[in-house]
């Protein structure tokens, strides 16, 4: 059955609207409920692509205050009322704008604001770049270019303050003042048992790749040199989320899996569950990759896998090669050498899995982002 989230996701593609942005709403606020509440701020939903971070208790309304992050999992697309209807009307709080509007979220945006609510952008992608971007799909461009050339100057003139995960989106949105923040880590188990062998599949070394259609031409250009590495070494198994297009690149085969692209309510318990020793993060530095957050690092993590990254501006300031994840340059032969090196030192990849697990929790510790978004909702920040 089709979640009310993916429903969305078409409808918006339908209408030449940029997706629902519930990924992002997950990943920097909504996986961080219980340390919302912890911190005197309740979580609802303002429009189609907005949240509320409401100061103080909101009685009789949302449930945002006591539901486990399993239930906000769940509950992602659910309403709890906008802009504090159902409670706490005289606690206008922090309305949070989350990549994309519509005409509506602006109405109701700008009627908070008249309240005396303060609005956040909350952005994770160079959507500019983006838009000139010719590898990307065409019909993606331009519904990203009709929104920066529509409702975005109106966003911004609404705003106090935007939050980005890199410093160049924050230039991008200059004079609106600006607050670094990384996305909250997915709570990583730190189950590495994949790693200790012990006969059968567990002498496997399996590689994960996780970008989806996006990323395609970053994954093409290192695909040659993972079938030579899948030819040289047998123990090796690729998973992508590529479908048939990533078949295109690197045909399927026993030992190598394009999986279709999930909606987030599809893929965060997939990844919860999947065990990986390595994963892969083949962009190119370009400004779309030095415009992205540390979110694969993140979801890296969780698969409990050693990570490769690329040195684009996103991924060098955190990533300490040889101890939490290894650099290779966006190239074939780089990413056949890296992935070669993990598969035949099953203790050294172990050791960057877990050190990478510790920098998931460091960078994206779910306390501090409360704390975060609480100095905004108080007018601290």
């Amino acid at each position: 059955m089709l979640r009310k989230a993916a429903l969305l996701t078409a409808f918006d593609h339908f209408t030449g609207r940029p997706k629902t942005a519930y990924p992002t709403r997950y990943h920097y606020v909504e996986i961080c409920a219980r340390e919302l509440a912890d911190e005197g701020l309740t979580l609802g939903r303002i429009g189609q692509h907005g949240l509320l971070l409401t100061l103080g208790a909101v009685t009789g309304g949302s449930d945002a205050e006591t539901r486990s992050e399993e239930g906000a999992r769940g509950n992602r697309e659910s309403s709890h009322g906008e802009h504090g209807r159902r409670g706490g009307a005289d606690r206008p709080g922090l309305a949070i704008a989350v990549r994309y509007t519509t005409a509506r979220d602006l109405r109701l945006l700008e009627a908070f604001k008249e309240r005396g609510g303060r609005i956040a952008y909350l952005l994770d992608d160079d959507l500019w770049a983006m838009a000139a971007d010719t590898r990307l799909d065409p019909r993606y461009r331009s519904r990203i270019a009709r929104f920066l050339d529509g409702h975005f100057n109106a966003l911004r003139d609404l705003a106090d303050i935007a939050v980005a995960p890199n410093a160049r989106l924050l230039e991008r949105m200059a004079p609106l003042p600006g607050a670094f923040l990384h996305p909250a880590d997915l709570a990583p188990s730190g189950d590495l048992s994949h790693f200790d062998g012990g006969g059968g599949a567990e002498e496997e070394t399996r590689v994960l790749f996780i970008g989806t259609a996006t990323h395609l031409a970053d994954f093409a250009a290192v695909a040659p040199g993972l079938a030579e590495a899948l030819a040289i070494e047998p123990s090796l198994r690729l998973s992508t989320f590529l479908g048939r297009a990533g078949a295109a690149v690197l045909p399927a085969s026993a030992r190598v899996t394009h999986l279709a692209p999930m909606v987030l309510d599809e893929f965060q318990p997939w990844l919860d569950r999947a065990r990986f020793h390595v994963a892969l993060a083949p962009y190119a530095v370009n400004p779309v990759n030095n415009g992205r957050s540390i979110i694969k690092l993140h979801q890296h993590a969780v698969a409990g896998a050693a990570g490769i990254y690329t040195p684009t501006a996103v991924f060098s300031p955190v990533v300490e090669d040889g101890v939490n994840g290894l650099i290779a340059e966006h190239g074939p032969f780089a990413f056949r050498d890296a992935v070669l090196r993990l598969a035949r030192d099953r203790q050294a990849a172990r050791a960057i899995a877990e050190a990478g697990i510790a920098n998931s929790r460091r960078l994206g510790e779910r306390g501090c982002v409360a704390r975060f978004w609480g100095r905004i909702a108080r007018g601290e920040a």
